[in-house]
């Protein structure tokens, strides 16, 4: 009983303090204010805040529409709380008149300040389309502290911001949060990013740290939605985003950054860009069509930015993980909507970054569908330098990139130690992955990757699913080992006539010279590629300590090749080609070839006989039969006459006379011969 009496007590002394605090609750409309949306309530509003401010009581603003004139704005100075019925109720508003030096709708400086469920209208009319570029009504809404002294401790929640030309919330301190807002119709709908119109900004300003931007809703924003600078301690999360000219949320040298369960969509440049900052977290955010240029000709239009194009070596430190990235493009049907999601992840001049588990399909530039209109369009994640710049420590695992109009995964520029590794990659529309360095990219993995279905969408003459090259340079210090790489569609080489676009499983080349030094080419499973499985181009060439002395590339070992229902073979890299570098191999048969370009010093196993094996005596084509007259040949047979070893390109009867050479072809009856060069010599050894 004792007990009740205390507990009745307890109940009745918190009813009374919550009793007493609402009657001690200030009313606007005790000072005057009319909220009627005509008359003026900028004097008697005013009154009311210096009030809050002297007694520390909560200010009330019930239901109405307040008009701030346009020359007018409310100040409202530390420990005030202001409290309406709804964002959508409790409304301040100004006209449509439009000044250069008007100032901010509500000035805010201090500490300790809350505002809650009110609703803030800039003046500037709504145009069809909610996109304006008009300059009407205010440029900026709330200003918190920009151009004085920081505050620290500000609260915003449950409010909303419409309707001005410039910036909803302009801000500079410490311990702020935005939360729970709705931002819609701000800025002006382009892609001028000189103005850095958007929602909210500290664009310009140091000093700011702690600051917490939560589950708020963005929709027809220009420039950018969020724009942040040299915040030390950020948070972005939870927040929607839609129909945003410029970038999603744009953040600079900052510190401590985490993006992260945000919603963004329909943005005419970069979803999230991130640029000169350390410490950074993006992860789990939902992106569509976010960077799809839809106000104008915009940057990368990528879904996720994070780099330094200045090349001055700041943005290290960075995890991008477990995000969802999608467009609309597709090999089959022409999408007239402007669902275009131009890149994926776009990685500049960065350090010590992983890219994992992240989701990335239907890339590309669907308004030009027939072309690649920059190196970003069509990519799915991409790691690439500046002039000056490098990056370092890259590590891009686990993601599953699909449908690209170009290429899967993209590395290009100068780079150490990037790794791609455990990716899923399928129908690329340039290659799977494609690695190119400026000069040499070193200590490079490519690993356990799967790539498919490669749909070699511009129909390049070749088109790989793993494609390395170098300009002038060196292909160095680069492991490419335990990838499986198919086509699906072609599951054996007995099957011509299919859909299969891609040339070559793993494709080496290069502009001006490209040489091959400290390579692993190894345990991958290769099938199904219209050309060769691993095939190189014809200025590629192998490591010379001395000049003219060319040592032979031993790192290609364990490549396998065929379908399920093929009998499994080990791979001679170039073993379609007339040309090739000097690749010493092993692999595996009952006889002396009959076919293929096999390198001096390499080695064919014999099944039969265990413990033998032919070793090539020299470099050249393979053909064990000679030619013989009037003879049916089938396209692809060889033959060799005197040392040289030649290819059929024409089937068909052999002559009666034994043809005369004609430059690199040689016409035979029906036959059409094609000179693959000398032919290899096989030697039998025992072990």
């Amino acid at each position: 009983m004792r007990f009740l009496i205390l507990l009745l007590i307890q109940v009745t002394l918190a009813s009374g303090a919550f009793s007493r605090t609402q009657q001690e609750a200030l009313n606007v409309r005790t000072f005057g204010a009319l909220g009627d949306g005509t008359r003026s309530d900028v004097e008697a509003f005013q009154r009311a805040i210096d009030e809050a401010a002297k007694t520390g009581r909560v200010l009330s603003v019930p239901r109405g529409r307040y008009y701030i004139p346009a020359a007018a704005s409310l100040s409202i100075p530390a420990g005030v709380t202001l409290e309406g019925d709804g964002k959508f109720s409790s409304i301040i508003f100004t006209d449509s008149t439009y000044r250069e030096d008007q100032p901010s709708l509500i000035h805010i400086g201090g500490e300790d300040i809350i505002i809650r469920g009110i609703g803030f209208n800039g003046g500037r009319p709504v145009e069809p389309g909610q996109r304006s570029k008009r300059l009407a009504g205010r440029y900026n809404l709330i200003n918190i502290s920009f151009d004085t002294k920081a505050s620290a401790r500000v609260l915003i929640e449950h409010c909303s911001f419409s309707d001005a030309h410039g910036r909803g919330i302009i801000f500079r301190g410490t311990q702020i949060t935005i939360q729970d807002c709705d931002f819609l119709r701000l800025g002006r709908y382009n892609i001028d990013f000189k103005a850095v119109d958007g929602a909210i900004s500290n664009f310009g300003r140091n000093e700011s740290a702690d600051i917490r931007i939560l589950r708020n809703t963005f929709a027809y924003i220009g420039t950018h939605a969020v724009s942040t600078y040299r915040i030390n301690r950020l948070d972005i999360e939870s927040n929607k985003l839609s129909e945003i000219s410029g970038i999603g949320l744009a953040n600079h040298q900052c510190q401590n950054l985490n993006i992260r369960a945000n919603r963004i969509e329909y943005t005419g440049d970069n979803g999230v860009d991130v640029q000169r900052c350390s410490q950074t977290n993006i992860s789990d955010n939902y992106f569509f069509a976010a960077g799809n240029k839809h106000a104008g000709d915009a940057g990368s239009a990528a879904a996720i930015f994070y780099g330094d194009d200045y090349a001055q070596g700041t943005a290290v430190n960075a995890v991008i993980s477990n995000n969802f990235i999608r467009g609309a493009f597709s090999f089959r049907n022409k999408n007239p909507e402007a669902h275009t999601q131009n890149c994926g992840i776009y990685i500049i001049d960065a350090f010590h970054v992983k890219v994992l588990a992240n989701t990335v399909n239907s890339i590309g530039d669907i308004a030009n569908p027939e072309k690649i209109t920059g190196i970003e369009d069509g990519t799915g994640i991409m790691i690439v330098n500046s002039k000056k710049g490098r990056s370092e420590d890259v590590l891009v695992e686990g993601n599953s990139v699909s449908v690209t109009k170009s290429d899967g995964i993209l590395v290009n520029g100068q780079g150490r130690d990037i790794r791609v590794l455990n990716n899923s990659v399928s129908s690329a529309g340039g290659d799977g992955i494609r690695f190119s360095s400026v000069a040499t990219n070193l200590f490079g993995m490519i690993r356990n990757n799967t790539i498919a279905d490669g749909c070699n969408w511009l129909r390049r003459k070749i088109s790989a699913d793993i494609f390395i090259e170098t300009s002038n340079g060196w292909i160095t210090q680069l492991n490419v080992s335990g990838n499986q790489l198919r086509n699906n569609k072609r599951l054996t080489y007995n099957n011509l006539k299919d859909t299969v676009y891609t040339t070559h499983g793993i494709y080496f080349s290069g502009t001006g010279y490209a040489k091959m030094n400290n390579l692993i080419v190894a345990d991958n499973q290769i099938t199904g590629h219209l050309l060769d499985e691993i095939g190189f181009a014809d200025n590629v060439s192998g490591f010379e300590v001395t000049k003219g002395k060319t040592f032979p590339t031993i790192g290609f070992r364990n490549n396998y090749s065929g379908g399920t229902d093929d009998q499994p073979s080990s791979i001679v890299p170039g073993y379609h080609q007339k040309r090739k570098p000097w690749i010493i191999t092993e692999s595996y048969g009952t006889s002396v070839p009959e076919y293929g370009n096999y390198s001096q010093g390499s080695v064919i196993h014999d099944l039969t006989n265990p413990g033998e094996r032919w070793v090539a005596l020299n470099s050249g084509f393979a053909a064990r039969n000679v030619w013989e007259p009037e003879r049916r040949v089938g396209l692809g047979r060889t033959i060799y006459m005197g040392n040289q070893s030649w290819r059929c390109i024409q089937a068909g009867r052999t002559g009666k006379k034994i043809p005369e050479p004609r430059g690199a072809e040689m016409i035979d009856g029906s036959v059409i011969w094609e000179l693959m060069g000398e032919r290899v010599k096989f030697k039998k050894v025992s072990t």
